[in-house]
C-alpha cells in the first residue's frame, strides 16, 4: 500500500490501521459491547484518534498497491479534522462504525467504492457535516448514524449524486436547526431507499428530506420514520421517480408547513403505503400530492390521521392517478379553515374506500371530501364513513364517474351547515347500482339541502336491496321532493326509469305522480294551471291513472240512478203517452233507467220512452231532476274526456 505520511509520522493507531487494512481486518478500538454516545464519543483521546488526512491517504492508495477488497474498516475511533475526499476516485470500501467525525466529511464528486458511516457521529459548526454533492458509490450506509448540522444547506447534502446499489438509513437521526436535513435532489439510486426508524428535525421551506426530482430504483422505505419542521414541510417529493413502493407506514410521523409530505408531480411505480401514518400541518395540507401517478394501490388506513390547513385540503390529491385502489378505511382527516380530503380530478383505477369509520372533518364551500370531477374505474365505498362540515358541503362530488357501484349505507352519515348541500351528486355517473341509505343526514341551516342529485345516472334504483321487487321507494322519492333545493326532473325520471326495468310499473307512476306534486308545489305555476293540476291529479292521478275517470263516471251513474228514484218518487218522473197507463209514477226498473240515461255523455236510451220527465210544468221535481241531469251529463262529458286524455297521456307534463 502506498501511504504519503511517513512511517515515523503515523501515530501507533494510524500505523495499526494501515496494517488492518493490507489484512482486510477492522480495526476495532471499542472495548466489548461499549455504548458509544455522544458524550462517550466526545471524551475519546489520542489513544482513539485518526487524522483524517490518513484516512484519506489509505483511500487514495495506487492502482495494484496491496489492499484488501473488504478495504478500511474501523470501529469506535474518532476522526480529527475535516475528512476531504473530494474528487477523490477509488475502489477501496470505506467503513466506518461508532466513529465521531468531528468536522465531518467531504466527498463532492468523488468516485468510492461502498460507504458506511453505521453509528457514526458527524457534525460542523459551519459546513454541512456530510457533503456528497456529485458524490458516485455502490452502496452508502448511513445506519443509526447521528449527523448534526448548522447550515442552511443541509446537514447531508447528496445532490446529483449516483448510489449504483441501496442508501441504507434506517435508525439514522439527524438535526439541522438552520435548514434541511437531507438535500437530495436529483439523486439517483440503482436499488432502494431506506429510512425505517429515522428521526430528522430540519427547518425553512425546502423542507427536513429534500428528493426533488430524484430516482429510486427500488423501494423508498420511511416506516416508522419521524420528521418534523416547524417553519417548512417535512418530506418534499417533488417530481420523484419510484420504481418500486413507497411505505410512509408504521406510525410514520411527518409535521411542517407547506405540505407535511409533498409528492406533487411524483411518479411510484408500485404502492404507496400511508398505514398508520400521523401528518400534521398548522399551515397547508397535511399530504400534498397533486399529480401523483401510483402504478399500483394508494393505502391512507390502519389509524392514518391527517390534520391541515387552507384551501388545498389536509390531503390533496387533486389530478392524481392511482392504478389500483385507494383504500383509506378508518382514515381521520380534518381541516378547520377548508376541505378534509382534496380530490378533484383524482382517477383511480380501481375501487375507491372511505369505509371503516373514515371520519372527514372540513371547513367552507369546498366540503369537508371533496370529489368533484373524479373517476372511479371501480367501486366508491362510503360505508360508515362520518363526514362534517358546519359551513358547507360534507361531500361535494358533482361529476364524478364511478365505473361499478356507490355505496353511502352501514351508518353512513354527514352533517353541514352554510348555503350548499349535504351530499352533492350533480351529473354523477354511476356505472352500476346506487345504494343509498344513510343513518343521518342533516343540514343544520335549511332540512332542503340535504342532496342535490340532479343529472345523477345510476342501474337500477336506489337502495341496500337492489332488484327486489318489493323494493321500498317511497323514502326516495320524500328526499328528492323535502331534502332537495329547487325542483328538478331528471331524479324523478331516472327513478322511475328503473322501476319500470324492474317490471314495478306502479313504483313508476308513483314516481311520476310525486314528480308532478314536486313540479306543481315548487315552480310557482300560474293560478289555472294549479286547479288544472288540481283536477287532473283527483281524476287521473296527472294522467297516469286514468281508470280514475271511469270510477268518476260510474259514480255518476250511481248518483243519477238515485236521484232518478228518489225524485221520481215525488212526482218528477211518469209514463208516456206509448204506455198502457200514461201519467202514472214509473216503476223503480223505469226510475233507475231514467237515470242512467241521464248520465250518457250522448243521446237518450230506450227507457225515455216510456219514462219521462213530467209535463206538468209546475213540477218543481220535475225541473231539479231536469237540471241535475244537465249538470251531471256535463261531468260525464268531461270525465269521459278525462279519460281519452289520460289515456293518451295527453295530460301528462312531465
Amino acid at each position: 500500500m502506498v501511504i504519503q505520511v511517513p512511517a515515523g509520522e503515523l501515530t501507533s493507531v494510524e500505523q495499526s490501521l494501515v496494517e488492518h487494512v493490507r489484512r482486510g481486518e477492522r480495526l476495532d478500538l471499542a472495548a466489548g459491547d461499549e455504548v458509544a454516545d455522544d458524550a462517550a464519543m466526545r471524551s475519546w483521546d489520542e489513544s482513539r484518534t485518526c487524522r483524517a488526512t490518513v484516512i484519506r491517504d489509505i483511500l487514495r492508495a495506487s492502482p495494484g498497491a496491496d489492499v484488501d477488497p473488504r478495504g478500511l474498516q474501523l470501529r469506535g475511533g474518532k476522526i480529527s479534522g475535516r475528512l476531504d475526499l473530494t474528487n477523490l476516485t477509488t475502489k477501496v470500501n470505506l467503513d466506518l462504525e461508532n466513529c465521531f467525525l468531528e468536522e465531518g466529511i467531504l466527498v463532492q464528486g468523488a468516485h468510492l467504492a461502498s460507504v458506511g458511516l453505521i453509528g457514526c457521529r458527524l457534525e460542523h459548526p459551519t459546513e454541512p457535516p456530510l457533503d456528497a454533492d456529485r458524490l458516485t458509490c455502490s452502496v452508502l450506509a448511513l445506519r443509526g448514524a447521528r449527523i448534526v448540522g448548522h447550515t442552511g444547506d443541509g446537514a447531508i447534502r447528496l445532490p446529483a449524486a449516483h448510489i449504483d446499489g441501496p442508501v441504507d438509513c434506517d435508525g439514522a437521526s439527524l438535526c439541522n436547526d438552520v435548514g434541511p436535513a437531507v438535500v437530495a435532489s436529483n439523486l439517483q439510486v440503482g436499488m432502494s431507499m431506506y429510512l425505517r426508524g429515522f428521526t430528522a428535525t430540519g427547518a425553512g421551506d425546502d423542507g427536513v428530506i429534500r428528493l426533488v426530482s430524484a430516482h429510486i430504483g427500488g423501494q423508498f422505505v420511511c416506516t416508522g420514520a419521524e420528521l418534523r419542521n416547524d417553519s417548512g414541510p417535512a418530506l418534499v417529493s417533488d417530481g420523484l421517480q419510484l420504481d418500486g413502493d413507497m411505505s410512509l407506514a408504521g406510525m410514520f410521523t411527518g409535521t411542517g408547513g407547506l405540505g407535511a409530505v409533498r409528492l406533487t408531480g411524483a411518479r411510484i411505480g408500485g404502492s404507496l403505503d400511508c398505514s398508520g401514518a400521523n401528518l400534521h400541518n398548522d399551515s397547508g395540507p397535511a399530504l400534498h400530492a397533486h399529480g401523483l401517478q401510483v402504478g399500483q394501490d394508494m393505502f391512507l388506513f390502519e389509524g392514518f390521521t391527517a390534520t391541515g390547513a387552507g384551501k388545498e385540503g389536509a390531503v390533496r390529491l387533486t389530478s392524481a392517478r392511482i392504478g389500483g385502489e385507494l383504500n383509506c378505511d378508518g382514515a381521520t382527516v380534518r381541516n378547520d379553515s377548508g376541505p378534509g380530503l382534496r380530490a378533484f380530478r383524482l382517477q383511480v383505477d380501481g375501487d375507491m374506500y372511505l369505509t371503516g369509520g373514515f371520519a372527514a372533518t372540513g371547513s367552507k364551500d369546498r366540503g369537508a371530501v371533496r370529489l368533484t370531477g373524479a373517476r372511479i374505474g371501480g367501486s366508491l365505498d362510503c360505508s360508515g364513513a362520518t363526514l362534517h362540515n358546519d359551513s358547507g358541503p360534507a361531500l361535494l362530488a358533482y361529476g364524478i364517474q364511478v365505473g361499478q357501484d356507490i355505496y353511502f349505507t352501514k351508518h353512513f352519515s354527514a352533517i353541514s351547515g352554510g348555503d350548499r348541500e349535504v351530499v352533492n351528486l350533480r351529473t354523477a355517473r354511476i356505472g352500476g347500482a346506487f345504494d343509498f341509505e344513510p343513518e343521518q343526514l342533516e343540514h343544520t341551516d335549511d332540512p332542503h339541502k340535504l342532496v342535490k342529485v340532479d343529472g345523477l345516472i345510476y342501474t337500477g334504483v336506489p337502495g341496500p336491496n337492489r332488484g327486489q321487487k318489493q323494493h321500498p321507494s317511497q323514502r326516495w322519492r320524500e328526499l328528492l321532493r323535502h331534502g332537495t333545493p329547487a325542483y328538478a326532473a331528471q331524479p324523478y325520471q331516472q327513478l322511475a326509469a328503473g322501476y319500470k326495468a324492474l317490471g314495478e310499473d306502479r313504483q313508476a307512476r308513483q314516481t311520476l305522480i310525486a314528480q308532478r306534486d314536486d313540479q306543481l308545489a315548487r315552480t310557482h305555476p300560474q293560478r289555472w294551471e294549479r286547479w288544472w293540476g288540481r283536477i287532473t291529479k283527483i281524476t287521473l292521478g296527472y294522467g297516469y291513472k286514468p281508470w280514475r275517470a271511469l270510477w268518476f263516471l260510474a259514480g255518476l251513474a250511481v248518483v243519477s240512478c238515485v236521484l232518478a228514484w228518489l225524485l221520481g218518487a215525488h212526482g218528477a218522473l211518469a209514463q208516456t203517452s206509448k204506455t198502457a197507463t200514461p201519467g202514472r209514477p214509473c216503476t223503480v226498473a223505469q226510475q233507475v233507467s231514467v237515470g242512467l240515461d241521464l248520465n250518457l255523455p250522448v243521446g237518450t236510451s230506450v227507457a225515455r220512452a216510456q219514462c219521462d220527465l213530467t209535463e206538468d210544468s209546475g213540477s218543481v221535481t220535475a225541473a231539479w231532476l231536469a237540471y241535475v241531469g244537465w249538470a251531471l251529463r256535463v261531468l260525464a262529458w268531461a270525465f269521459a274526456a278525462l279519460f281519452i286524455a289520460g289515456f293518451t297521456s295527453a295530460v301528462r307534463k312531465t
